[in-house]
């Protein structure tokens, strides 16, 4: 109460900007509005939370940025033409129990509201919903809250597990009211509507409607609206979806409580896609947001243009005028606008999920009437993307003697690159590979076995299932007595050793990203040594053929 006191003191106050245009500055924080270049879009969206990106016939960019304190000094620096903009406020009724919320579902709930729907959702279908706690308490004492939606929520059953999670950003709240309704949604229409009951009894569901409650609800927990009613930030003025762990970049020792509970909680869950809901565009936008597709495009490019038109395309057959940003609704990230720290990419590289940033409302905050016609727009597109998660290549991967389920990497050759490959899940070793249609040579490997490369064709929007057995090496009991490779970490000087009776035919380095790096011919040699002193920190690839046709594929890390 002393803190949110404090805040309210301190919104209060406007002080007086020493500019060339003598500005006023709102503190904690103020929105400007400026047009730029593409080279200066890029520079200010690395520094700054850039968002509202509009992009001009002459290829400049209407942009607005959002500054806390902390940065306006230092935009100020850019000497920039910028003018200051106040939101228009949104005209909003807020519900204050579960009935007013979903009598007419033309109402933001309030605080007290929300954590009782969350509860009446498990307490209504106790058999289908269960809320898990991401975070318990925030900086101001509210509750990060996930509902899990299964027809087991007990087990598995070794099905595709979806994301959803809105509102890392506390003022752009269209995504949180969508996300509770498609809770209840999915909820009132399993048993009755057959498209509902199949995906709820093949998908294993997760959904967060809101990721930072304190941005949210600022002012009070009664109320929801522009600045400075609610903010982009969180408690400690920080912009979340900014400070992520950055691709290939070390991680920070520490983060804001929202991130380190929200990665926490990706890292328990193999999820096979996910999406994070933002306001202030309409735009389907998938990853790099760290760079351009001319620099680094995803291995999954194609098959993210397909997704993403289904989506924008879906939402056009009920609003002509909805989801057309950038390309017809889609764009690569980076290509719109590139910034480093967002949830979606760090999902993408350190997880290997498919995680998606969808831009659902050009307005942040939309007045509570024209909620009800965005539900319209955009519900058929939701669940039509989690099914695509039972799309593409899936399976199991077990023992071939035992039948004994395998932790087990699936690779994709000449394709996978920047983490795109899946792993299995135990207990029941499954996977789940997502890809456009066409025909791929795919590789199992499990530390122990021998790996097993499959040429497989895939459909778009069907399920191709392979399960695969791998067998163990003949003769040796345990894959460590077949190969050592050490130091591993490396710094210098890396041995391989095969035990007694295999010998190395060839090595192959190949980079994380898929490409051959240097190959080693070391022909009838039990034990060989050689120098990575020369090449870049990072995790490598080690491909070893012996001269009886056996490979043995090993992770190393050159430090």
């Amino acid at each position: 109460m002393y803190r949110k006191a404090i805040i309210t003191l301190i919104t209060a106050i406007i002080a007086v900007s020493a500019t060339a245009q003598n500005n006023q500055l709102i503190y904690p924080a103020t929105y400007v509005e400026t047009v730029v270049d593409a080279a200066t879009l890029q520079e200010l969206s690395r520094e700054f939370s850039v968002d509202r990106v509009k992009r001009n016939a002459d290829n400049t960019f209407n942009t607005r940025i959002s500054l806390s304190y902390k940065e306006f000094d230092n935009f100020l620096s850019k000497q920039i033409p910028y003018t200051t903009y106040t939101p228009t406020r949104a005209i909003v009724r807020m519900a204050h129990d579960y009935g007013e919320m979903t009598t007419n579902w033309n109402r933001y709930p309030t605080y007290s509201t929300y954590l009782a729907m969350m509860d009446t959702f498990q307490t209504r279908y106790p058999q289908l919903c269960k809320i898990d706690t991401i975070l318990a308490a925030t900086t101001n004492n509210h509750s990060i809250l996930c509902a899990h939606i299964s027809n087991n929520l007990n087990d598995n059953g070794g099905k595709p597990s979806v994301f959803y999670t809105s509102t890392i950003h506390g003022d752009e709240v269209v995504g949180y009211y969508l996300m509770i309704r498609l809770i209840d949604y999915l909820l009132t229409n399993y048993s009755t509507n057959t498209y509902v009951t199949d995906l709820v009894n093949s998908i294993d569901l997760w959904i967060c409607p809101l990721h930072n409650p304190d941005g949210t609800y600022l002012a009070s927990d009664n109320q929801i609206n522009d600045w400075p009613v609610s903010t982009r930030y969180n408690a400690n003025w920080e912009d979340l979806n900014r400070v992520f762990p950055e691709v290939g970049n070390p991680a920070k020792p520490s983060y804001e409580p929202e991130v380190e509970a929200m990665m926490q909680f990706m890292e328990a869950h193999n999820f096979t896609l996910a999406a994070n809901l933002h306001g202030g565009a309409e735009v389907f936008n998938y990853p790099w947001d760290s760079w351009m597709t001319w620099q680094h495009s995803h291995a999954d490019a194609d098959w993210w243009e397909y997704v993403g038109h289904n989506f924008a395309d879906t939402c056009h057959h009920y609003s002509a005028t909805f989801m057309t940003e950038e390309d017809n609704g889609v764009t690569e990230g980076g290509d719109w606008y590139v910034i480093t720290g967002s949830m979606q990419d760090y999902h993408n590289w350190y997880l290997g999920t498919r995680h998606v940033t969808l831009e659902v409302c050009e307005d942040k905050v939309l007045s509570s009437n024209l909620l009800p016609s965005y539900w319209d727009y955009t519900f058929h597109s939701f669940l039509n993307f989690v099914a695509e998660a039972d799309n593409g290549i899936h399976g199991i991967v077990t023992d071939s003697l035992t039948g004994e389920p395998l932790s087990a990497l699936i690779y994709i050759t000449n394709h996978d690159l920047d983490h795109s490959y899946v792993e299995t899940t135990l207990p029941y070793g499954d996977y789940h590979r997502p890809i456009k249609a066409g025909q791929y040579a795919v590789t199992y490997s499990a530390e122990g076995y021998l790996p097993k490369t499959i040429v497989t064709t895939v459909a778009d929007g069907e399920k191709t299932l392979q399960n695969v057995q791998l067998s163990k090496s003949v003769g040796i009991p345990e894959y460590d007595k077949m190969v050592n490779i050490y130091p591993n970490p490396v710094q210098d000087f890396l041995t391989v050793e095969l035990s007694e009776g295999t010998e190395i035919d060839n090595i192959s380095l190949y980079d994380i990203q898929g490409r051959l790096v240097e190959t080693f011919q070391e022909t009838s040699l039990q034990t060989a040594k050689f120098d990575v002193r020369h090449l870049p920190a990072g995790i490598y690839i080690l491909h070893i053929r012996t001269t009886n046709a056996l490979e043995l594929i090993r992770k190393i890390h050159v430090l």
